[in-house]
């Protein structure tokens, strides 16, 4: 007369609630770690383009006189173009004159090499080293050999 109902049983123990509570706190330890390295690192990155700008302003205006005068006198943190403009690495910036084309720089020296040959032309070549950046860890460093005007 009474017919036998079968109950499901399925359900989550308190076993298995613990070993899913231990696998979701293993995944977001696991995310925390990763979320911290990443924010950290997109600072250091966040910075770089800032200081490839000023690097780049330096270089326009640096460019455009380096091929307009074929004399230069150079000291370790100034170059005197003939006749021309003055660049001056002073108090963290570069100055064109007085004005300041570049901030934030680290390091700056300026020496003019031994003049190239090529054939019967010689090319005065001036060496720019340049560090920009606030700390050596998040800064650009360039190395730039420019070549005066030979013709």
């Amino acid at each position: 007369m009474f017919k036998q109902i079968k109950i499901n049983q399925k359900g989550i123990t308190l076993t298995s609630l613990v070993i899913y509570m231990i696998a979701l706190s293993i995944v977001m330890a696991a995310m925390t770690t990763m979320s911290t390295y990443f924010y950290g690192n997109i600072g250091e990155v966040l910075d770089t383009p800032k200081y490839l700008g000023e690097f780049n302003k330096f270089t326009m205006f640096f460019v455009a006189d380096i091929k307009n005068y074929n004399d230069a006198t150079v000291t370790a943190s100034t170059i005197e173009f003939k006749n021309g403009p003055t660049y001056t690495f002073k108090d963290g910036a570069i100055y064109r004159n007085d004005l300041r084309i570049a901030e934030y720089v680290m390091k700056c020296t300026f020496t003019k090499e031994e003049p190239y040959k090529v054939g019967t032309m010689s090319k005065n070549i001036i060496n720019v080293n340049l560090q920009i950046g606030k700390s050596d860890d998040r800064s650009v460093s360039q190395n730039v050999d420019f070549t005066l005007k030979y013709w």
